[in-house]
């Protein structure tokens, strides 16, 4: 694209300045076309070859285009051969799983308090089925919006945990003092006033926690961490307003 402007002759040739001086490259070094070493690395019993490629764009899709490659590339590669990225960690818990299970011990954790406050085993198992629909939401948005999930997502989905289980709390605490109040009262109706109590701090915790959000994902530029935590958040929160609304009532009945 250069070739009219400047070729190697006249690199080497033309005057350029540099403090107030003139030089030119052919009185400082000289430009030779020479075979690179074609020695490959051992490492760990195996032989490393590096390669590298340029790419200009966007890192998001400069991320699925070397996905893309390297699947593409390790089905023509004979046995034995494999070809991976190393450096930047784009695929964030690729084959590595272990930071879910942190989300099984959070709901284990949330299993026990709950069961230890409700003196059940039914109401535990309402609440915490509440929380996957709450991940519905979070799956939506990073579906719909074409988002790249990090350490952001997951971090909403531990937070959404909290979010949900608080608010699961508040309707089933009142639902327990209610029955216990009221004990010829029948379920259903025990539930309607316990709902009709909790509803407006539920929601006013959910639409401040939405609003607190929001200036995460103002602007142009999507933070690597924050604009994932706080897509997946305000989806899982609108996705657990109505999990509580309809599926809680119906675990707990």
């Amino acid at each position: 694209r250069q070739s009219e402007e400047r070729d190697v002759w006249a690199m080497q040739h033309y005057p350029f300045e540099a403090d107030g001086k003139e030089y030119k490259l052919s009185e400082l070094a000289t430009v030779e076309k020479g075979q690179m070493p074609q020695e490959v690395a051992k490492e760990n019993q195996q032989y490393r070859l590096c390669l590298q490629y340029e790419y200009i764009g966007s890192s998001e899709q400069g991320n699925k285009l070397l996905k893309k490659d390297l699947e593409e590339f390790n089905e023509l590669l004979p046995m034995g051969y494999t070809a991976q990225a190393e450096g930047y960690n784009w695929s964030w818990g690729g084959k590595d799983n272990r930071q879910y299970r942190l989300l099984l011990i959070v709901i284990a954790i949330i299993f026990f308090i709950t069961s230890i406050l409700f003196n059940s085993l039914k109401q535990p198992l309402a609440i915490i089925f509440v929380i996957p629909v709450s991940y519905i939401g979070v799956f939506l948005t990073f579906y719909w919006f074409r988002l790249n999930f990090d350490q952001g997502g997951f971090a909403s989905f531990v937070l959404l945990c909290g979010i949900t289980v608080n608010a699961s709390i508040y309707i089933l605490n009142e639902y327990n003092s209610v029955r216990k109040r009221f004990p010829r009262l029948s379920p259903l109706r025990a539930y309607v006033k316990a709902w009709n109590t909790k509803v407006v701090p539920i929601f006013l915790t959910a639409a401040s926690t939405i609003l607190g959000f929001i200036p995460f994902m103002a602007g142009a530029e999507k933070e690597g961490f924050w604009f994932p935590l706080a897509a997946g958040t305000i989806g899982g929160l609108i996705m657990s307003v109505i999990g509580v609304f309809i599926f809680l009532p119906v675990l707990t009945l």
